[in-house]
């Protein structure tokens, strides 16, 4: 097929030009190259594709239809090369990420800023949503790559090429008013009015295994982080919560954290892609920014 795809463009260059000699130089190949096409050309296709007049070379009827379709055919195919070469240069295109309000604010958003400002042309679209969703989404095709927190199951382990980028630490927040004379045991949370998130989402995962039993008696659950600060300031109870949303009402003295016998594991963002499945240039670009991104961090530690 590529061959005779060379044969077509010689064979319009040939009509256009009205001369084998023309077209050869204007292909920048040799004329017995040019002729030896043509007359390929019409044994595959079983007609005459051109007559030689006193005036030179011209079209006959049937090479008059072929250029007729041809010349619109080749028109997309180049266009289709162009674009995929403006694609692969980062002079066009989509990168589509996946990532929770977590992980957007407190690791992504810097990284997505740079990439805009680096590559202006190239459309970003951010799929906004848990850990789960965001996973299924990936697997689905319908993103490129997503940034999550831990815990993920043991299958989507299997499944995916992982990056851990960052650590992040679970804590209780809460009213002073609910704050205990001594540090509690997890198992004691369940005397406390615990606000969590929904069920499903990494976070409350992670909650639920350090509970235990205590985290069949959540009193409320909300569908985002903010929602729960908000809860717990107006004083229902304690949150659980990542501690990165909740440092400025911390600092600020809105909130205390409440005192635990020992804390819940550290747990890590991810940057996560299909294991197995390539990656366009503008998610191998702005993966690989993170991934450097890390490693340097981790260097200077």
């Amino acid at each position: 097929m590529l061959q005779t795809l060379d044969w077509y463009k010689y064979f319009l260059s040939v009509a256009r030009l009205g001369s084998v000699t023309r077209a050869a130089r204007d292909m920048h190949v040799s004329q017995p190259a040019v002729s030896l096409a043509i007359a390929k050309l019409e044994d595959e296709l079983g007609v005459k594709l051109f007559v030689r007049t006193n005036r030179g070379i011209r079209l006959t009827n049937e090479g008059k239809i072929l250029a007729e379709h041809l010349s619109g055919a080749l028109n997309m195919i180049e266009t289709g090369e162009t674009r995929l070469r403006e694609i692969a240069g980062l002079k066009s295109g989509t990168l589509r990420i996946g990532a929770s309000d977590m992980t957007l604010r407190y690791f992504l958003l810097d990284y997505i800023e740079w990439f805009h400002m680096t590559y202006p042309e190239i459309k970003l679209t951010v799929s906004n949503a848990p850990t789960p969703l965001t996973l299924k989404a990936l697997h689905n095709g319908e993103i490129d790559f997503g940034v999550i927190s831990e815990p993920i199951s043991e299958r989507d382990l299997a499944r995916l090429d992982i990056t851990p980028v960052r650590e992040i630490r679970d804590i209780f927040v809460c009213q002073d008013k609910f704050l205990p004379p001594e540090p509690l045991a997890p198992s004691e949370l369940a005397k406390l009015p615990l606000i969590l998130l929904e069920e499903g989402t990494s976070t409350r995962r992670a909650l639920d295994a350090f509970l235990g039993e205590t985290a069949a008696t959540a009193s409320i659950e909300l569908a985002t982080s903010d929602l729960l600060l908000e809860f717990a300031r107006r004083g229902f109870g304690v949150a659980g919560i990542v501690e990165d949303f909740a440092l400025p009402d911390l600092e600020s003295g809105r909130l205390f954290r409440l005192p635990l016998t020992h804390s819940p594991a550290p747990r890590r963002f991810l940057a996560v892609s299909a294991m197995g499945l390539p990656l366009s240039a503008a998610a191998t670009a702005m993966l690989s920014r993170i991934k450097q991104c890390v490693m340097c961090q981790d260097n200077h530690k």
